[in-house]
C-alpha cells in the first residue's frame, strides 16, 4: 500500500493535477495586506526588480547558458545543487522538452512564503523569506500539452533570485525551492558525503 502511494506521489500527472490546482487557487486569491503582526510584502518595485531578473535567468536557459542561470539562482538553492549538477538537470531537461520557444509571465503575487504550499513530497519553503510568485506561460518545442508553470523568485543577499518553481518545465523536480531548516538538517550528512 505504501510503495502503490509512493509511486502515485511521483506520477507527472499527478504532480501536474497538484500544480493546477495550486495555480488555480493563487490566481483566484485576493491580494494579501500586510498587517502589524506580519512585515510587509513585497512593493511594486520589488516585483518589477524580480520580474527582470526572471527574464534574464529564462533567457539564459533559452541561450544554453547554465552558469549565468545557477548565478541567477538563490545561493540557498546553490549549496545543494552545484554547477555541475544545476548543468547536468538543464540538459537532461531541453533534452526531454526540446527547446524553451516563448515564455512570459501571466500574473506576479507578493506572498508570504508561508502562503506557498509545500511540495507534494513534503518539502516546504523557508519561512523567513520574502517572496514573489510569478505564474508562467511557456511553449517548449516538445513538451505538449503545455502545462501550467510558475516560478518563485526570492529575495537573497545578492538581491531577487530564483527560488524554485516548476518552471522550465520542473528541470530539479520538487526539491528545487529554498529549503527550510528541518530539511537542511536532513540533507546535511548527504551533503557532507557529496564533498
Amino acid at each position: 500500500m505504501r510503495q502503490t502511494r509512493s509511486r502515485l506521489l511521483r506520477s507527472p500527472i499527478v504532480a501536474a493535477l497538484f500544480f493546477l490546482v495550486f495555480i488555480i487557487t493563487l490566481a483566484s486569491m485576493p491580494p494579501v495586506t500586510a498587517d502589524e503582526e506580519k512585515p510587509p510584502l513585497p512593493t511594486d518595485e520589488d516585483v518589477r526588480t524580480a520580474y527582470g531578473v526572471l527574464m534574464e535567468w529564462g533567457t539564459a536557459y533559452q541561450k544554453g547558458d547554465y552558469l549565468q542561470q545557477w548565478r541567477l539562482t538563490d545561493f540557498r538553492i546553490r549549496h545543494w545543487h552545484d554547477r555541475k549538477r544545476f548543468k547536468k538537470w538543464m540538459r537532461r531537461a531541453r533534452k526531454r522538452d526540446g527547446k524553451l520557444l516563448s515564455f512570459k509571465v501571466e500574473k506576479a503575487l507578493p506572498l508570504y512564503a508561508t502562503q506557498l504550499p509545500c511540495t507534494e513530497m513534503g518539502h516546504c519553503y523557508r519561512k523567513d523569506v520574502d517572496v514573489i510568485l510569478f505564474l508562467i506561460a511557456s511553449q517548449y518545442e516538445k513538451a505538449s500539452p503545455p502545462q501550467p508553470e510558475y516560478i518563485v523568485m526570492a529575495r537573497s543577499k545578492e538581491g531577487w533570485r530564483f527560488g524554485g518553481g516548476t518552471f522550465p518545465n520542473r528541470p530539479m523536480g520538487e526539491t528545487s525551492l529554498i529549503l527550510d531548516r528541518k530539511d537542511e538538517r536532513r540533507y546535511e550528512p548527504s551533503l557532507e558525503v557529496m564533498k
